[in-house]
């Protein structure tokens, strides 16, 4: 009885594979390399602007305190944005976390209020077109 060498990938195997793992990096840095844009942090009340930030400006940490019927604190930074505290009952956009990426929101239903990241390049970003 002779003892057959294994082999457990062949060279089209080894092939697909590298392929595979190319793939996955090249898309891995073009998602990296798509939040490179300019991002403004727009803070609605009601459906009016109140304030409004370019991230890219923003050098120290800022603090907006929203009046109104329920006051609300975003904390904004040069990357991200996060509602830091509100006097709503169910604390649903505290929990939200922070939002990084255009077109992404926080949303605070008992005080109409939303923030929203909206891109500043020419070029819109859009997910999909509903015709």
């Amino acid at each position: 009885m002779k003892n057959r060498e294994r082999k457990y990938f062949s060279v089209p195997d080894i092939f697909i594979i590298l392929i595979a793992v190319v793939a996955s990096v090249i898309a891995l840095l073009s998602q990296l390399n798509s939040n490179t844009d300019s991002l403004n942090c727009v803070i609605r009340v009601k459906g009016e602007v109140v304030e409004s930030f370019e991230l890219s400006n923003v050098t120290e940490p800022v603090t907006c305190e929203i009046e109104g019927e329920l006051p609300l604190t975003v904390y904004v930074t040069e990357k991200s944005v996060k509602v830091q505290s509100s006097s709503c009952p169910d604390k649903l956009c505290e929990h939200s976390g922070e939002i990084t990426r255009s077109g992404q929101s926080i949303v605070c239903l008992p005080a109409k209020v939303s923030v929203t990241l909206e891109s500043t390049d020419e070029q819109n970003d859009f997910d999909a077109v509903v015709g």
